[in-house]
């Protein structure tokens, strides 16, 4: 997993909208939903947090194969290792 924006906005009731649900009476229903107006505006320039070598294509964040992908670092719990084998 790669967590690359933390975006962080302050809200007020007005910024709210309700978003009304289709499902039909007797078939079943859902909670409540809001959703948020004009979100692009409200979350312009409210990022916390964003990585380096992530581009939008297709209006999914990618990211890039210039970007260091290092392994994560070994367990040093104190516990050895156990070797698997695979089973296949």
């Amino acid at each position: 997993m790669v967590v690359w924006r933390v975006d962080v906005v302050f809200l007020k009731k007005s910024d709210w909208k309700y978003e009304t649900s289709k499902a039909r009476a007797g078939r079943g229903g859902r909670t409540h939903t809001f959703g948020v107006k004009a979100p692009a505006e409200k979350l312009a320039d409210c990022a916390a947090y964003q990585l380096d070598g992530i581009e939008l294509k297709g209006g999914r964040p990618v990211l890039m194969e210039e970007l260091p992908r290092n392994s994560a670092p070994p367990n040093r719990l104190g516990r050895k290792a156990k070797s698997r084998k695979a089973r296949w």
